[in-house]
């Protein structure tokens, strides 16, 4: 064989399991059709992280009592250093790749046999192989010119007014970023509320927090059409028509499974999705499959995870996945985050009882855990500043067995926001 394995796609899974095959001496082709390191690093995670601190910054001195001022953003020159800062990342990882061994072919892969894979009129023969080809957005028939994650993270203005089409993780992240950059922003959700897949006391306070800034929610209504001249023209049922510089699209993503040559092998779908069992291993026994594409939730930490897990079963380890504490984080405000699973067990205490959170002038949110009978952690769902930087202790407490106690006697750092996590434990109080 050319190759132990073949990995096509170099996403955040991807390039994880080449690091580990590569550090255990395997001979590892990468084959990527666009950008070294996938989707979150150039076009989703990464760069709206930054407009989101961005943002942030400015709504956090314009808010903050006793401070006057007045500023200019210049999306060109901010757009300039977030591709200089992504082209750091990407290139460490693509160099990291190499330094180990690694081959990389850009193009578009496609699975000839279950040993074979072609690139560039080229073909490889392999033990292994690993699909790692990530989702792409949504897109609903009738509906064009619109933008997607892409686009919008690639503008060089802010619009003055935007209409957003789906009231999920990335719609309301991008609302929340842009009102406080100062657009005037409508949010168009068919179902009863934002955030559908979120915890309903999470979503609430993150929709009490958006209304409050003024965000234009449009609960239970479906887009018609979208129009486009010189601005969009957005047709909502039961709606007035709304006028927009910017329309993003954001209503979901699928799976990367089109022209890959699954089709060579009958590959068992689950849906759309690729089909895996616990080792991530598909229905062909040496061909794995992680990231979006082989399932719910798609978040790069489960594909480092997934990738992690198929490099350890090609190394000749039985590994398998578990699923039962991933965390999930919205980059709203307050910004929510949770673990684990609800039980009919749960305490929960106010952001203002966290002094950290009021040096912040931050006052909206709450911590919250739930718990067993005999008060082991079951899980936590908190809205709180920074609430992202909480869930691993959460998630480890979960995966350590822990109980609510372990947490409450571990010395916290005053004041911090994790305090709060400690505060929370205390169920006996």
């Amino acid at each position: 064989m050319d190759y132990d394995a073949i990995l096509i796609g170099a996403g955040a899974g991807g390039y994880l399991s080449a690091v580990r095959l590569l550090k255990h001496k395997k001979k590892v082709l990468i084959i990527e059709k666009d950008k070294f390191a996938g989707e979150c690093t150039n076009y989703g995670c990464i760069p709206s992280k930054a407009l989101i601190e961005m943002s942030e910054s400015i709504h956090y001195l314009e808010t903050m009592p006793g401070i006057n001022m007045s500023y200019k953003v210049d999306m060109k020159e901010w757009q300039k250093w977030k591709d200089s800062m992504i082209a750091r990342i990407r290139n460490g990882a693509e160099n990291l790749c190499k330094s180990l061994g690694a081959k990389i072919i850009y193009g578009t892969g496609k699975i000839v046999d279950k040993n074979h894979v072609s690139v560039n009129n080229e073909t490889f023969s392999t033990d292994y192989i690993i699909i790692d080809t990530g989702s792409s957005p949504v897109k609903i028939k009738g509906i064009d010119d619109v933008y997607y994650n892409r686009e919008i993270l690639a503008i060089d203005n802010i619009p003055e007014k935007l209409v957003i089409i789906g009231g999920g993780y990335i719609g309301i992240e991008m609302a929340t970023a842009f009102k406080k950059l100062g657009s005037d922003v409508y949010v168009i959700e068919m179902k009863d509320k934002i955030l559908p897949e979120v915890e309903e006391d999470l979503s609430k306070a993150v929709d009490k927090k958006l209304r409050s800034l003024n965000v234009n929610i449009i609960l239970n209504s479906k887009v018609l059409s979208v129009k486009k001249d010189k601005k969009y023209k957005v047709s909502i049922e039961n709606h007035d028509d709304i006028t927009a510089d910017v329309v993003l699209m954001s209503v979901g993503r699928i799976p990367n499974t089109e022209d890959l040559g699954l089709e060579n092998l009958n590959l068992a779908l689950d849906g759309r999705f690729i089909k895996t069992d616990n080792h991530k291993r598909t229905s062909v026994d040496n061909i794995f499959a992680i990231g979006d594409v082989s399932g719910a939730p798609m978040l790069a930490h489960k594909a480092f995870y997934d990738g992690y897990i198929a490099a350890e079963n090609i190394l000749g380890n039985d590994v398998v996945v578990d699923y039962k504490a991933m965390p999930f984080v919205v980059y709203t405000d307050p910004e929510i985050s949770f673990t684990g699973r609800a039980t009919e067990n749960s305490n929960k205490i106010p952001v203002l009882a966290n002094p950290r959170s009021l040096t912040m002038n931050q006052t909206d949110g709450f911590f919250k855990v739930y718990y067993e009978k005999d008060g082991t952690v079951a899980g936590a769902g908190v809205a709180a500043p920074k609430s992202s930087e909480l869930m691993g202790e959460i998630t480890l407490a979960i995966e350590a067995g822990l109980s609510l106690e372990d947490i409450f006697l571990t010395i916290h750092p005053h004041p911090t926001v994790s305090e709060g996590l400690k505060d929370v434990s205390d169920i006996n109080d």
